[in-house]
């Protein structure tokens, strides 16, 4: 496995990897504090692609407040390994400074309202920032396909929105959105970096919002939506959550969902002390 940290070292191993493996690569883009849901994402992009490239970019253009910043989970060693473990042939871990160079300007992104919705509205900038280190990384590392986890669900509809506009802007294919299905632990908690900055009880308390997923699909054909919400912001409450929002939205989208839309995509935010954990998950209701 090549590390590389500067673009200079990433074009050179770039060239090397396509000169003896070929052109089609993926590119697995991460903010490291690797887990096992990093690895379901390996594994996905392992089985179908030439190499397999992996970002470890803490990027700080889509932190809204620095304290989340300096907080966020960084453990590059071990990092390395996990990756290695999974067949990763190539590791770009620069600093800011490379990723954004003096100099550099980025570009306006028309994220056609998606990065103002629900996330976007509670963490302003956060979408844009997303779309713009994704796009600088694509710049960097042009790939076949892109692999993201559906635990994050609007990011990947934003990542979407910003694969269309490189196409408009390329005139030419660009890689393909591949969405890895939400990694969970035994209790139906959904893996995040995050959960590293859960001490034991609060990770019992956070798999509160798996016991109010598995309550809402038993409750989905008796209740009403509105009162399948409210009941389930009373237990999430009675969990030790600090709502933000709980909302069904038409799968694939971030439009309101509405009765013949098929089964609901619920999307949820919420904090557990001072660490905000969201998830999202597909539901059949009346």
């Amino acid at each position: 496995m090549l590390v590389t940290r500067t673009v200079e070292e990433l074009s050179e191993a770039l060239a090397s990897m396509e000169l003896s493996l070929g052109n089609d690569g993926a590119l697995v883009p991460t903010m490291g504090a690797l887990h096992e849901g990093h690895g379901a994402l390996m594994r996905v992009a392992r089985q179908s692609n030439a190499w397999v490239a992996a970002t470890i970019f803490v990027n700080p253009l889509q932190f809204n407040r620095p304290d989340d910043l300096a907080r966020y989970p960084r453990r590059e060693g071990e990092d390395f390994l996990l990756l290695q473990e999974h067949g990763v042939d190539l590791v770009f871990a620069p600093s800011p400074e490379v990723v954004f160079p003096l100099g550099w300007v980025a570009p306006e992104l028309d994220l056609d309202g998606l990065d103002l919705l629900w996330e976007g509205a509670f963490r302003p900038g956060h979408f844009k920032g997303v779309a713009t280190v994704v796009n600088r990384l694509l710049d960097l590392i042009p790939c076949a396909n892109l692999y993201m986890g559906q635990k994050d669900y609007q990011q990947c509809l934003v990542v979407e929105r910003l694969l269309c506009l490189r196409k408009a802007m390329l005139v030419q294919l660009g890689p393909a959105l591949v969405k890895v299905p939400t990694v969970r632990d035994g209790d139906g908690l959904a893996l995040s970096s995050r959960n590293l900055l859960l001490a034991p009880d609060q990770l019992e308390r956070a798999k509160g919002i798996a016991r109010t997923w598995s309550w809402m699909k038993a409750h989905g054909q008796g209740l009403q939506p509105e009162a399948l919400v409210e009941g389930a912001l009373e237990r999430l409450t009675a969990e030790g959550l600090r709502n933000e929002y709980l909302v069904f939205v038409r799968d694939g989208s971030l439009e309101p969902w509405k009765r013949g839309d098929g089964a609901p995509r619920a999307l949820y935010a919420g904090w557990l002390d001072e660490v905000r954990l969201i998830d999202n998950e597909s539901l059949a209701i009346a």
